[in-house]
């Protein structure tokens, strides 16, 4: 009977693998991680040394500068009564900055508000932006009169830059328009992102404003509007005196009622309230801003 072979016996590992641990004899990695991770930070501090470069005028050699305007002037607002301005800012520094708005004086004696958030506002360089500024007169006020604002620069304090709002009291309002009346009024229409006009039928600003969208000819220059069935959504809503739609944007002709004859608003109208928040029209997606002027009650 034939003997069965003998099996060789399993070798045993190498006393020195022992738990997962590699045989001494076998090359360290470890040295090579670690000038793996100084290629990594060498690499990372080259790039951050470069971008310093390029900012570097920038951020250590910044300049600051600021500019103001006033889209229309010269207001008029009987004692007790109330006007706004628009008014533009721009950065003209070469960083991003942030700017202060105040009244630096105040002869005319105003009740003096600016819009809602914008008492404080950040511009990139070359940007510029509108806003509204309310002007309340006191019952007793007489003649000319007028303020100083201020707009500061955060960057630099030293630059400002100040416009002057004339106010004429000797004046008094016509009627104060209602729901259902056809008006005639003028208006000038900025976008509120960039204060760019789009259109106008106030000949002053349109000869002198020289901040206009692309595409703005001629063609924007209108007469002073006639809007019919103000405030209205249809015949007899929300008054008996309404006989027919608005003809106007929502933002807009809203504005209208309770304005009277003789008296400059001005009002910010976000895009749905205007040409929408999407669609094909030029001006849509567009916040706008419009100064009206209401000149008669027909």
């Amino acid at each position: 009977m034939a003997k069965r072979a003998r099996r060789n016996k399993k070798a045993k590992p190498p006393t020195n693998y022992r738990d997962g641990k590699l045989d001494s004899s076998r090359p360290d990695s470890k040295p090579a991680l670690i000038a793996l991770l100084l290629v990594v930070i060498l690499i990372g501090s080259g790039l951050y040394l470069t971008s310093m470069i390029e900012t570097e005028d920038t951020v250590l050699n910044p300049t600051y500068g600021v500019e103001a305007e006033l889209v229309t002037n010269n207001h008029n607002a009987e004692p007790g009564g109330e006007t706004d301005f628009v008014l533009l800012v721009r950065n003209t520094g070469s960083v991003k900055d942030t700017f202060t708005i105040s009244t630096k004086s105040n002869d005319g004696g105003f009740t003096i508000g600016i819009e809602n958030g914008f008492g404080t506002m950040i511009l990139g360089k070359d940007t510029q932006k509108p806003m509204i500024i309310n002007i309340k007169t006191s019952s007793s006020a007489e003649g000319l009169l007028y303020a100083y604002l201020e707009v500061t620069s955060g960057g630099d304090p030293t630059k400002s830059a100040e416009v002057k709002l004339n106010v004429n009291t000797d004046y008094n309002f016509g009627n104060i328009t209602k729901i259902g009346n056809n008006v005639d009024a003028h208006y000038t229409g900025i976008l509120a992102s960039d204060a760019k006009l789009f259109d106008s039928s106030m000949e002053y600003v349109w000869k002198n404003y020289p901040h206009r969208k692309d595409g703005t000819t001629d063609s924007n220059r209108y007469s002073p509007l006639t809007a019919s069935n103000i405030g209205c959504l249809g015949e007899g809503n929300p008054s008996e005196n309404c006989n027919g739609s608005r003809e106007m944007i929502a933002g807009f002709d809203n504005k209208m009622v309770e304005m009277y004859e003789g008296q400059t608003l001005a009002v910010r109208i976000p895009a749905k309230d205007a040409y929408g928040e999407t669609g094909g029209h030029d001006l849509a997606g567009e916040d706008l801003i419009f100064i009206i002027e209401m000149v008669n009650i027909n």
